[in-house]
């Protein structure tokens, strides 16, 4: 894991601001790009679009952003966009130009919303269509091709309370998850229906969050407040679940996009666990090092065994599976475990969320809570780094 420059201070613990003047000062050692913004409003989601319009230049990135007013403010489904140097997008410099990029984020469209944007996802199938789900639970779609006051096309109402599970399934347009405070998660085809294709009611508190299996198209998890990690298959919902009792609440869950048996969950207790989905029964690798509750974890989409998680701690920890069981010397072994590949370290409050993106390796975006959007990536020297594997990935595909 990159090192941060030691400076000399006494043994009191960093304020907040310490610690972001501390990662400010180390920003160029262990980053190619970093860009801040700060937004009126919290945005409690964040996620990259991909970019498929052959009239917007690479070098240009559109996200999906949301509002969490004060109640008495309007809030809308956000798409920005940040013009980004071409070296961080791989590409030479078209305008042969040596003018600085502003890579300040630029809302570009937005749509009234009702209540807050608790999370919004797109449809892989479909980009242009998004679902959002509120503090009430009611899911939302929209058409963000449309203008901004025919943008909404349908409303989604099952839930009785607040929802942080969104899910369109990769491999089959317009399938959606959702899981709510209510303890249900509902199985949606919104080309079809308005109402739940299915309801699953086999957990006993809050479901945090729900995914989708990356490769085959029956196959959904969810987790928890009951403690319990549970795989789904849609064909057979009455008694198909693998159910799995953990010691501490879990939050969070992502299934591997590159070996279809890896899934990842994690939760209040700090930890990040692994799982080989051919057997629950316990976890292949535990790994530490945040230090509150772990709210987000995704998978790499193009490399494989690179997870990232983020929580409360302010933390967003890249990891790097191929490193598990890697000797260390003693002072590596001091700054955390061989697969602990980089921590972020660049927000001053707890983490709402964040994003690879999908065209450009490495890219991050980050939404923390207090209004603050960073868009980086990772050093070339960090990336470069990555040879040597030492966990046999291989065999969980």
């Amino acid at each position: 894991m990159m090192e941060y420059e030691e400076i000399e201070h006494d043994e009191s613990p960093l304020t907040v601001d310490q610690e972001y003047e501390l990662w400010k000062s180390n920003v160029s050692l262990m980053y190619d790009f970093v860009s801040e913004t700060k937004l009126t409003w919290p945005s409690l989601s964040i996620q990259w679009l991909p970019s498929v319009d052959a009239n917007v230049p690479l070098k240009q990135q559109e996200m999906i952003l949301g509002t969490h007013t004060s109640g008495d403010e309007n809030n809308y489904l956000k798409i920005a966009a940040i013009d980004l140097p071409y070296e961080v997008v791989g590409l030479p410099d078209e305008d042969n130009s040596s003018e600085p990029v502003k890579s300040m984020i630029k809302v570009t469209k937005k749509f009234e919303h009702e209540d807050e944007v608790i999370r919004a996802r797109y449809m892989p199938k479909n980009d242009k269509i998004i679902a959002t789900i509120n503090g009430k639970g009611k899911i939302f779609i929209y058409d963000r091709s449309k203008s901004k006051s025919e943008g909404l096309c349908k409303t989604l109402s099952y839930h009785k309370d607040n929802g942080y599970g969104l899910a369109f399934n990769p491999q089959i347009e317009g399938e959606l998850l959702s899981a709510s405070d209510d303890t249900t998660v509902a199985l949606w085809d919104i080309n079809s229906t308005d109402r739940p294709v299915s309801i699953v009611m086999n957990h006993t508190d809050i479901v945090n969050d729900s995914k989708w299996h990356e490769f085959d198209e029956n196959i959904f998890g969810t987790v928890s407040e009951d403690k319990t990690l549970q795989v789904h298959d849609k064909r057979s919902l009455s008694n198909s679940a693998q159910v799995l009792p953990v010691e501490k609440p879990l939050n969070a869950l992502a299934f591997s996009k590159h070996s279809k048996n890896l899934i990842a969950a994690a939760g209040t207790d700090t930890r990040v666990y692994l799982y080989d989905l051919r057997r629950l029964s316990e976890p292949l690798h535990t790994m530490a090092g945040h230090q509150d509750a772990v709210t987000s974890i995704e998978f790499s989409s193009h490399k494989d065994g690179i997870l990232c998680s983020s929580g409360s701690d302010r933390r967003l920890f890249i990891w790097d599976l191929t490193q598990i069981g890697a000797e260390q010397a003693q002072e590596d072994a001091d700054d955390g475990v061989p697969e602990l590949m980089m921590m972020h370290a660049g927000h001053r409050s707890a983490i709402n969320d964040f994003s690879f993106n999908p065209q450009v390796p490495w890219l991050i975006a980050s939404a923390e809570e207090d209004n603050v959007v960073q868009v980086w990536k990772i050093s070339k020297k960090l990336v470069s780094n990555i040879i040597p594997e030492y966990t046999d990935l291989k065999s969980l595909e």
